[in-house]
């Protein structure tokens, strides 16, 4: 597997750029990675970006923390590559599943490895604008060091740990053995051959959630949901794949329009 562990620090933050409406004008100071392929730490500036899209190019996943939801969509306006060609493993997406809630990295880092962050993303804001590029340099790689880490350990004993302020100290059972890309690709298949799968699916009801099994004919896939007709719901829908427990391929056939189209040219 030719993984990349990405962490990224920004320009401003969210006041300046009124709200997390507008996270794509947050802007990019540093891009920190850790290529599995060369096992190296390298941390990128703006004019060295177009090293880090090469480094995207020979990668077949992005493993990061809240990288789906921030990671990505601050950094994809400033690189030529498209992000969401590459698989994505979200961890902080698996701890939530998990624990029903958020916690930081620096929080699971602590409680799992017995070492923490080394800062605060704000802070590195202000340490660029001062000029300490390279304190920014080492934070970032800080964090993407504490990633890789953590990841290794989930893969390893497929579990974390969080500290929780009813609980104490908890467990938090993880799936990140690289299933996200293994359904994805399972998807992708049932897309290109059309036909029907079967997929155990995580729906939230309330503050609980919940199993559901589905049968949907896909219609396309994206970088983190698929859209499809619901036989079971019987409309189109859109689901979150970190939300798919399972996939299976059935033996019926379907068509999209296009198929359609195409058959009567």
């Amino acid at each position: 597997m030719n993984a990349i562990v990405i962490d990224i620090e920004t320009e401003k933050d969210f006041k300046e750029v009124g709200g997390k409406q507008n996270m794509h004008l947050l802007g990019v100071t540093v891009v920190g990675a850790y290529e599995y392929s060369a096992n190296a730490f390298i941390a990128f500036e703006k004019e060295e970006f177009p090293r880090l899209e090469s480094m995207f190019e020979a990668s077949s996943i992005l493993i990061g923390f809240n990288i789906k939801h921030f990671d990505i969509p601050v950094l994809q306006p400033h690189v030529k590559f498209d992000l969401g060609r590459l698989d994505v493993l979200d961890l902080m997406d698996e701890v939530e599943r998990g624990l029903g809630f958020r916690v930081s990295l620096d929080n699971l880092s602590r409680a799992t490895l017995g070492v923490g962050k080394t800062g605060m993303g704000l802070e590195a804001i202000d340490w660029w604008r001062d000029g300490q590029k390279d304190k920014v340099k080492d934070y970032c790689l800080q964090d993407v060091r504490l990633t890789r880490d953590l990841y290794e350990f989930g893969k390893e004993h497929g579990y974390v740990l969080a500290d929780t302020r009813d609980r104490g100290r908890v467990k938090i059972e993880v799936r990140w053995r690289d299933t996200a890309p293994a359904i994805k690709r399972i998807l992708a298949d049932a897309l290109a051959r059309r036909v029907a799968i079967m997929v155990d699916y995580k729906v939230e009801d309330g503050s609980r959630v919940l199993p559901s099994r589905r049968k949907i004919d896909i219609y396309s896939i994206g970088v983190n949901s698929f859209e499809g007709y619901c036989h079971t719901r019987g409309g189109i829908r859109t689901f979150h794949i970190e939300r798919v427990t399972a996939a299976t391929p059935t033996s019926e056939l379907y068509q999209l329009q296009n198929d359609v189209q195409q058959s009567l040219i």
